[in-house]
Formats: structure tokens, C-alpha cells, sequence
């Protein structure tokens, strides 16, 4: 089946996929992870000859309020949610963490870090508003 990222990044056998890119897989990513951030490309697939495989049974997608992250995961310490402090954030609806001066960007949606590596205070707004952008892009 082939999906294309609608928003943040997704790592997959070693690739990272972004926004527009197009994901193969047997696996079906919107019902793992919710329409809001993969769509499967039908028309792509009988173009290509992609095969297309049978869901597997996946339960299905919890109500996303249910499933907002909020920084609570108590396997991870991102440290001190520091969100407030950057307006930009809510705008694009991110938590930032902060951990002995280091900073950390979260999907508030689905808690997936979106930073490759930490941040120094000073660089975190600039970071943020590359993917404000990307939503600007969208209207």
C-alpha cells in the first residue's frame, strides 16, 4: 500500500519520510496512526502496481482527544515542559521540553520527537517556525 505524510516525520527500515513524501508498506498507517497524518494514495497504487495487501486487524483509532500527548510518558524524561515560553509552539501545536539548557520539540498529537538533535534555547523559535511554515503553506 502507498501512504503519503500529510504532516510531521516518519521513520521507517532506516528512511525518514517528511510532508508530501510517499511510504510503501503492508502496514495500514492510517489506521495506525489516524487520518490527520497519513492518506493512502489509491490512485498512486494502481499506477505504480503497488500491491495492495489486506488491513490487518487493527483495532480502531482511538478518539484523537483521548490520544493527545501531554508530555506524561513516564518512560521518557524530556525534562520540564517549557512550552509556554514559546508562542510559536501552540501555534503549531508542540509541547518543548528543556533539560539542563538542552530542548526538546514533541508532537503534541502523537509524542514523537521532531528535533533530530537537541536544541539550545536560541535556536528553538527558528526550528519551530520552519514548521509553522510548513502549515502556512497549507491555507
Amino acid at each position: 500500500m502507498l501512504f503519503k505524510v500529510l504532516r510531521g516525520t516518519h521513520y521507517r527500515d532506516g528512511k525518514v519520510y517528511r510532508k508530501g513524501d510517499t511510504i510503501e508498506t503492508s502496514l495500514d498507517l492510517v489506521a495506525m496512526f489516524g487520518k490527520a497524518r497519513f492518506e493512502r494514495n489509491f490512485e498512486a497504487e494502481q499506477r505504480t502496481g503497488s500491491v495492495v495487501v489486506n488491513k490487518p486487524d487493527i483495532p480502531p483509532p482511538v478518539d484523537e482527544a483521548e490520544t493527545q500527548f501531554d508530555g506524561s510518558d513516564d518512560s521518557i524524561d524530556y525534562g520540564e515542559d517549557v512550552t509556554s515560553e514559546f508562542p510559536t509552539a501552540e501555534k503549531i501545536e508542540v509541547l518543548v521540553f528543556e533539560k539542563l539548557k538542552w530542548y526538546t520539540v514533541v508532537d503534541k498529537a502523537d509524542g514523537e520527537v521532531l528535533n533530530e538533535k537537541k536544541l539550545r534555547r536560541k535556536d528553538v523559535e527558528p526550528f519551530l517556525g520552519l514548521y509553522l511554515d510548513e502549515n502556512t503553506d497549507e491555507d
